[in-house]
């Protein structure tokens, strides 16, 4: 009996979580005017930001590996560790 409740009490929180990140996505969406493509489907912000316009090649959107060739901050770390164990030798 335990269990169960414990499990209602996640799904119900997992359900707030969702639904609170909608709302967010819809403010946001309503101030950037862009609100009025998905006002009558509010669940299509679950997972798709509302300032994302989906163009994998735009700055904005995309990732800054792919167009900037950056690296990523784990390969950043591991090259400064690297650098000073090559200076120490």
């Amino acid at each position: 009996m335990m269990d169960n409740d414990i499990a209602k009490l996640r799904k119900s929180r997992r359900i707030a979580r969702t639904d609170a990140a909608i709302k967010r996505q819809q403010r946001i969406a309503k101030a950037a005017g862009a609100h009025t493509r998905h006002e009558d489907q509010p669940h299509r912000y679950h997972k798709h930001h509302a300032l994302d316009c989906g163009n994998p090649k735009c700055m904005l959107c995309s990732n800054a590996r792919k167009t900037h060739g950056e690296r990523t901050i784990q390969e950043r770390k591991f090259i400064e560790g690297n650098k000073d164990d090559a200076q120490n030798s």
